[in-house]
């Protein structure tokens, strides 16, 4: 039954085309998904790149004034 129906409505031009023009805007919906998806995820890692970056320019300015501090104690001692 389900075979005769398919052979029935695949021979149903306006029927074969707007299942056709349903399945273009599945594709469709598909391809824009996986573009945003992978916007997406290069976004993520040009964050994780930046918040990396910012650690790293963090941590040596910690260390600049750690070498800042111990010079002024040297100092204040002489």
């Amino acid at each position: 039954m389900a075979v005769s129906t398919l052979v029935r409505l695949s021979e149903d031009k306006v029927t074969r085309q707007a299942y056709q023009r349903r399945q273009d805007e599945i594709m469709l919906h598909n391809m824009r998904y996986e573009q945003l998806k992978q916007r997406a995820e290069e976004s993520d890692r040009r964050a994780e790149q930046s918040d990396r970056r910012a650690e790293e320019a963090e941590n040596a300015l910690l260390e600049k004034d750690s070498i800042i501090a111990e010079l002024r104690s040297q100092l204040d001692k002489k």
